[in-house]
Formats: structure tokens, sequence, C-alpha cells
């Protein structure tokens, strides 16, 4: 479940932004980048042990970076609404967790080194 947690809280950011809700959107985006964070910290270390590729980590601190971009252009400094590419990065950032869990459930494939 906490690694699901992001993606919850992202499209429950979509789901609010689409019915209009926008203040209830920022505020499931800004409780979205920390578990964001953490998901992709525990990505950087499965990678370090060797579980996966950098691949992971990768994308996992692009959903990050989108998060933070989406967050800041929905800053009640923008005066106008809420701009397109803040709801579109949402939708990259849940794309990004989908492609990272099929990309998980995929099996690995291992070369064992010929013994000499």
């Amino acid at each position: 479940m906490p690694r699901a947690l992001p993606s919850l809280l992202v499209l429950a950011a979509l789901i609010a932004d689409t019915s209009g809700s926008h203040g209830v959107a920022l505020a499931f985006v800004f409780l979205a980048i920390p578990p964001a964070f953490v998901l992709a910290l525990a990505c950087y270390g499965d990678s370090l042990e060797a579980r996966c590729s950098l691949l992971r980590p990768g994308l996992a601190a692009l959903s990050v970076f989108l998060l933070v971009l989406s967050a800041a252009l929905r800053s009640p400094a923008v005066v106008g609404g809420v701009p397109a590419f803040a709801v579109s990065s949402l939708v990259l950032v849940l794309v990004v967790y989908a492609v990272m869990g099929i990309g998980a459930l995929l099996p690995r494939s291992h070369t064992v080194p010929e013994s000499a």
C-alpha cells in the first residue's frame, strides 16, 4: 500500500480537478509530494541493491518533479485559473506510475556468467 499511495493521491487530485474543485486538487497534490519522494528514494535503494535498473528511480524522480511543477503552477499567485499543463502533468504522473507498475510486474532477465 505505501507504494500505491502517491498514485492514489494523484488520482484523487485529478478527479478533484475534473470536478472543478481546484483547491482540493491542490491539497491532494501537496499531500502526494512526500510519499512520491519516499517512493523515489525506495526505488533508488532498490537499484543500489541491484533489484532493478536505474530506469525505475529515474521515472520516480520524474514523477516528483512533475508533482512539484503542478503544485507550482497551481500557486495562488497565478491568477486566471489552473493552467492546462498543471492538470496534464497529473496525467503524466499517472502514466509514469503505470509504466513503473508494469515494469515491476515483468520478469527480469538475469544473465548468469559462465564459470571458468
